[in-house]
């Protein structure tokens, strides 16, 4: 059995930045995500959105990333973005168990009601893996790039 208190939520710094960019998806995966160089560029230099780079720690070991950002203050919502576990680390259940980790986690930090994220509709295992872990489909599409919207709210 998993062990989840062995699993960790931090900032991407200068101690485990080129870990999270050597972190690579499956390859039937890397049409559905940015790589997560990308997704550094856009945290450091694109300040419209606010993005907050975040590795997912095993213990010791970086095995995903997860950003969140574009916070709304006036809907109460934030995103959960361009969240990736590794491909070596990937059907261990660790996906689920940052899921699980970072929903709180999310709600901790900022003062939202909803945590929103997108994914591609042909992507059926991810809409699949959000909706078991408390996402639910929002019934909106995001204009600029045609994903499927869900969304998952604080628990009263």
């Amino acid at each position: 059995m998993t062990n989840p208190n062995r699993y960790r939520i931090v900032p991407v710094d200068s101690q485990n930045f080129w870990a999270v960019m050597a972190l690579q998806v499956a390859p039937e995966q890397i049409h559905f995500i940015e790589p997560n160089s990308v997704s550094l560029a856009e945290a450091a230099y694109d300040r419209r959105f606010d993005w907050h780079p975040y590795a997912l720690m095993q213990a010791d070991t970086v095995v995903g990333f997860a950003m969140v950002g574009a916070w709304d203050r006036e809907e109460q919502y934030i995103w959960l973005d361009r969240l990736m576990i590794d491909r070596r680390y990937q059907h261990q259940g660790i996906g689920g168990i940052f899921v699980e980790l970072l929903i709180p986690f999310i709600f901790e930090q900022w003062p939202v009601k909803t945590i929103v994220l997108s994914y591609e509709p042909e992507n059926i295992p991810a809409e699949q893996f959000y909706f078991r872990h408390g996402f639910h489909d929002a019934h909106r599409v995001d204009e600029n790039n045609g994903e499927k919207i869900a969304v998952v709210e604080k628990a009263q």
